[in-house]
């Protein structure tokens, strides 16, 4: 998120599916019947475009605006007047967000449970979002108390305890949607054969398929690790039969199969003589921008009830650089300042988006992300009121083809590639996602 609480901004997005070959010809005046919806070019200030030698022609006190098609029925999205001189310019390439990571006990690498009979063990989570109520006073979630058995408590057992107890908790409190519990343990497993056949496992079932036999290799008490690492997750085994496996947590993995030597088991004996730990791993929370306008990546602190257990914080939160969630926060702002404020009436009408969310016409994380040129201006506006000079930010996103898993600017001759070149940037590959 580039815009400031002190600043007039503006924000526009070009898509990256629209092309430089559709654009107005340079010198030619732009209108909403000439600019395709999520084109975005840069002119004079009588709208004819611009191209990068005619840019750079403009002497420092030219002055240009930043143009977004909207439709033909819809007024042009325009940034205010930018003088040449007056401006300062910087690029964000696009950066994935990151979750937090904390393992308690067993972290991939060292670390145990505790082995104690007859004992209550919990996990506390104190939630540590940028949001009003977290900031005050950070909510409390835990996962547990769970209580060992009065003989022959093992870490495996305490293991599953938490995770289950995660997992429902979780699942039902004011935490829903915000951490998943994974179970890792050191031994190192047996692979899965043909014997078994491949596994299929489906995001939130407790139900397992095998393509031949479930029973083969697993029993009840076991367990499956879905990889062949001992920092791949693994989940305890209470049914088997032919068709498959019944887990004792949902599956919360992405859904795939895991042909024979893909997935591995762990025996109960072995399993009752393996470290165990549990990896707290945020996600990704839903996000409506006509709901929630305050997005970040989850954070949080976790303690365990034993003091003396292994405590480890694997991965840090980051709010990552042009994520749509992020665009959409910037877009709904931009269009309030055009004069769209109308989301308290009755009935309420939703402000403008342009901003491509998955799962919406077709789109997916990978056609969802944006890189950014942010034009910084400052004028002089001292006068009765002010002696100081009125300042804000231009904030162009601009979408990213998706390009084996990375996104790019670079791989078509769009219009974002075209604004980039025309203000004076290159080579086009700044954009590009690394």
């Amino acid at each position: 998120m580039l815009r400031k609480a002190n600043n007039v901004f503006s924000v526009l997005l070009s898509d990256v599916s629209k092309l430089t070959a559709a654009l107005p010809g340079v010198g030619t005046k732009v209108t909403n019947a000439n600019l395709e919806v999520g084109a975005v070019v840069v002119t004079d200030l009588g709208l004819n475009r611009l191209d990068a030698a005619a840019f750079a022609a403009l002497p420092a006190t030219g002055q240009f605006l930043v143009v977004e098609g909207r439709g033909a029925n819809t007024p042009l999205m325009k940034s205010p007047i930018l003088t040449k001189g007056k401006i300062n310019m910087t690029l964000s390439r696009h950066k994935e967000a990151v979750q937090q990571i904390t393992a308690i006990g067993f972290n991939g690498t060292t670390g145990a449970f505790p082995v104690a009979n007859n004992t209550n063990f919990f996990i506390k989570i104190r939630k540590r979002d940028n949001d009003a109520a977290n900031r005050s006073q950070p909510m409390s979630l835990f996962a547990g108390p769970v209580r060992t058995s009065t003989t022959g408590a093992t870490q495996a057992e305490l293991a599953s305890l938490l995770a289950k107890s995660g997992y429902v908790n979780f699942r039902n409190e004011p935490g829903n949607g915000y951490l998943k519990f994974e179970t890792i343990c050191d031994n190192v497993g047996a692979a899965t054969t043909g014997a078994t056949g491949t596994l299929g496992a489906t995001n939130g079932s407790l139900f397992v398929t095998a393509t031949v036999s479930g029973s083969a290799q697993f029993s009840v008490g076991s367990y499956v690790r879905f990889g062949t690492a001992v920092t791949d997750v693994v989940y305890k085994v209470v049914a088997v039969s032919a068709a498959g496996l019944t887990l004792d947590t949902p599956y919360n993995g992405t859904t795939g199969t895991f042909v024979a030597g893909a997935a591995e088991f762990i025996t109960p004996v072995l399993a009752a003589a393996a470290n165990f730990g549990i990896r707290i791993v945020g996600i990704v929370d839903a996000f409506d921008v006509n709901q929630f306008r305050d997005y970040y990546a989850n954070r949080f602190t976790a303690t365990f009830s034993d003091t003396t257990t292994l405590v480890t914080h694997l991965q840090g939160a980051q709010n990552g650089n042009g994520m749509w969630q992020q665009v959409a926060m910037d877009e709904y702002m931009s269009y309030g300042y055009e004069g769209q404020n109308n989301q308290l009436a009755v009935p309420s009408i939703p402000r403008d988006a342009i901003v491509k969310i998955p799962g919406v016409a077709g789109n997916t994380d990978l056609t969802c992300k944006y890189s950014s040129i942010n034009i910084a201006w400052e004028e002089s506006v001292s006068g009765l009121v002010s002696m100081a000079g009125g300042k804000g930010n231009v904030i162009i996103y601009t979408n990213l083809a998706d390009v084996a898993g990375l996104g790019s600017l670079s791989s078509t001759a769009n219009t974002g590639r075209e604004v980039l070149t025309t203000l004076g940037f290159t080579p086009n590959t700044l954009l590009n996602e690394l």
